[in-house]
């Protein structure tokens, strides 16, 4: 989850209910030393663990309509309501496996008004209710978003297109991303190369075509890779693929790497390669501006 000016409000909100960060990290379960991180801003994303912590204790309010998302109004979810209850669907977690969709805290989220509707999401869910677009309280531009009649009915896949970034871009992506420039979360999607992902994998997901031959015979050069960011090193399982992106104070001459991610006697970090002619990169924490785990491979044929 990306921390942003919303979220960090809502923290310091529950924070201030509490007592102090120490009382609410108590309730919550998550450290205070995370939540103090939170809040400085030394950090921009949350873990999915530790968001499923915090969601119970913030109070958040609906958000204006992100651009390409549909608004999720009362009127809107009482119509899908009222839907649901046609095909004995009770619940929003029953909904959700009708239509296939995989994350059950963001699908609460809708329901709860915290979040707005992806347009495949809700074209989803109108094919498998059977509603007619045309009832549904949309606005004209809203119904224009919606997917073909009928395109989720025998259950395709929802996906959402990421915008791939080119090796010789990570560098400069991934520096403007910390210092959280929102430029670099808007593209153009018709000069921008894309790749799918499911609808419900994390909205920070990035996308990196590799270039190289570190890490062959499992990444190949040209591959594209879906990463997911993490907070903390602590939270990546040894031997699991990472990119890197460090800092402009270390000594590491490489900016951006794709290696794999090692533990040498418990406290010694490396990243390595899977080619044999690779090398060995030993590193510290104060080393990495951003880092995150592959989470999957796309080979263009």
């Amino acid at each position: 989850m990306r921390i942003d000016d919303h979220i960090i409000h809502a923290l310091r909100k529950a924070v201030t209910a509490a007592g102090d960060a120490k009382e609410f990290a108590l309730r919550c379960g998550v450290s205070a030393s995370n939540i103090s991180r939170y809040l400085s801003g030394k950090v921009r994303t949350i873990t999915d663990e530790s968001w499923e912590k915090l969601l119970p204790f913030l109070e958040l309010t609906p958000q204006k309509p992100a651009a390409g998302t549909i608004a999720n109004t009362p009127e809107l979810r009482q119509f899908i309501l009222e839907a649901m209850a046609k095909k004995s669907l009770s619940t929003p977690d029953q909904l959700r496996r009708f239509i296939g969709y995989g994350h059950s805290s963001s699908f609460k989220r809708i329901f709860d008004g915290e979040l707005n509707w992806f347009p495949d999401v809700l074209s989803a869910v109108f094919d498998a209710l059977e509603c007619d677009a045309s009832h549904a309280p949309l606005t004209p531009g809203e119904r224009e978003m919606l997917s073909p009649v009928g395109l989720y009915r025998d259950g395709a896949m929802l996906v959402r297109p990421v915008p791939v970034v080119e090796w010789a871009n990570a560098a400069s992506h991934l520096e403007m991303l910390e210092s959280d420039n929102v430029v670099m979360d808007q593209w153009d999607p018709e000069t921008t190369p894309t790749v799918p992902v499911p609808a419900d994998a994390r909205r920070d997901t990035r996308a990196f075509r590799v270039n190289g031959i570190s890490m062959e015979p499992k990444i190949l050069d040209d591959d594209i890779v879906l990463v997911e960011p993490v907070d903390n090193t602590d939270d990546i399982p040894d031997n699991k693929i990472v990119v890197v992106r460090f800092n402009d104070q270390s000594d590491i001459p490489e900016k951006v790497v794709c290696k794999r991610f090692r533990r040498q006697n418990n406290s010694q970090l490396l990243l390595t390669s899977d080619n044999p002619e690779g090398h060995i990169i030993p590193f510290d924490r104060s080393d990495i501006l951003w880092i995150g785990i592959v989470v999957k491979k796309i080979s263009e044929m």
